[in-house]
């Protein structure tokens, strides 16, 4: 075949595409023809000198079902009254709270919820037809399985770096330039025209109930984010809390900033304590257990304030890996899996010189939740163990969602 391609371009007939079976006889491995491919273009910005684009821009209008998913980033932006009038009504706007203010509105935050409670034929009027992302990780699986389930016809990435992050299996386009500077830059060249995607996924999502949980894990975040000063730093220390923080509203003026470390637990507490060391501002973090005691040490630094407060959610192992589907465990594998324990974190949050309130109903958390996020009781760090059974957690928690879809 070779020689026959190099025999072809010897004779000025130019380059010779042959698609050909292959075979690999050791492996036992045949195909009638190479696999098709998908080809992912990068632009280098939007400047007609690097790359012709217009093609670009007419692709974007030409699409009637149009999403925007804005992933972690640590910026809280805001974007002038005149592009976010210009960009908002073009677009479903998703993202978590880890993405912070970096939408010009009001994002859907709930999609998580929606996504589990409502028919497959909803849904299916809920693909994007162009899917456009920008930030970091996005936490929720849902959303991952609907956009890898139902692909986009394109996807584009914009990034600083350009880096390839083809998340969601659908990747056409990475357009490598600041975000913002991309947003503020398409809002000029998007046609004046009604679409009512937008308009679906707010109907979709607008009337779903923010969750009452009894006593749980789930109930402590709620009432945490419920009573957080304004303006503050919430840290959430792996992908459970930034799952169950998720179901509440969040106020605008506090940041979101969340380190899952390796396999989510190694390294969460030691950036939010850094962290704190530099702000002026309240910062809360939520941890689980296993999170805690894995990087206990931390509180060995000598450097953090009284703008400190830590709330461990102890049920006493990895809840996580009970919650998980189809995941069947007996009673040695289950010690090993979810790494159960007895462990308090008093003796040692008292040793290093914080104020200690444990918590183990609903009246200590009420209680508790006062003095823990009061602006004036700032006399030494915080930490506030809430005791929760594991069992109990993951049962709530189903409940939850399962009446989403009555």
């Amino acid at each position: 075949i070779n020689e026959a391609l190099l025999e072809l371009n010897h004779h000025g007939k130019g380059p010779v595409h042959i698609n050909v079976p292959i075979s690999e006889p050791l492996f036992r491995f045949t195909t009638g023809e190479l696999p098709k491919v998908r080809v992912i273009t990068r632009y280098q910005g939007l400047n007609v000198y690097d790359r012709e684009y217009t093609g670009l821009i007419e692709r974007l209008n030409n699409y009637n079902r149009r999403m925007i998913v804005a992933g972690q980033m640590s910026l809280i932006y805001l974007f002038e009254k005149k592009y976010s009038k210009l960009l908002y009504k073009h677009f479903a706007w998703l993202t978590e709270h880890t993405g912070n203010k970096i939408v010009p509105g009001i994002p859907v935050k709930n999609f998580d919820a929606a996504l589990y409670a409502l028919p497959e034929e909803t849904l299916e009027k809920m693909v994007p037809d162009l899917l456009i992302t920008y930030g970091g990780h996005i936490v929720s699986k849902r959303l991952k399985q609907f956009l890898r389930k139902h692909p986009p016809r394109e996807h584009w990435h914009v990034s600083l770096d350009g880096g390839v992050a083809d998340l969601y299996g659908s990747l056409t386009t990475v357009i490598e330039m600041d975000p913002f500077e991309f947003l503020e830059k398409i809002a000029y060249l998007l046609e004046n025209r009604t679409t009512e995607f937008p308009r679906i996924w707010e109907n979709n999502t607008r009337d779903l109930p923010e969750p009452e949980f009894a006593y749980s894990e789930m109930a402590a975040i709620g009432a945490l984010v419920k009573s957080l000063p304004a303006p503050a730093a919430l840290h959430l220390g792996n992908s459970s809390t930034v799952r169950y923080a998720q179901l509440y509203t969040l106020p605008e003026e506090v940041e979101v900033c969340c380190n899952r470390g390796t396999s989510g637990i190694e390294g969460s507490l030691s950036t939010a304590i850094g962290y704190s060391v530099c702000s002026d501002k309240l910062n809360f973090v939520v941890i689980g257990d296993l999170s805690f005691f894995y990087d206990m040490n931390a509180l060995w630094n000598t450097n953090f304030g009284c703008n400190l407060r830590i709330l461990l959610l102890n049920n006493g192992g990895g809840e996580i890996f009970q919650a998980l589907p189809g995941l069947k465990m007996e009673d040695k594998t289950h010690r090993f899996v979810t790494a159960t324990h007895k462990t308090s974190a008093k003796g040692w949050a008292e040793e290093r010189g914080f104020a200690y309130l444990p918590v183990h109903n609903e009246g200590e958390l009420t209680e508790a939740m006062a003095t823990f996020t009061q602006p004036e009781a700032y006399s030494r760090p915080m930490l506030m163990e809430v005791f929760t059974d594991a069992a109990e957690d993951v049962r709530l928690l189903k409940e939850y969602y399962h009446q989403l879809k009555k």
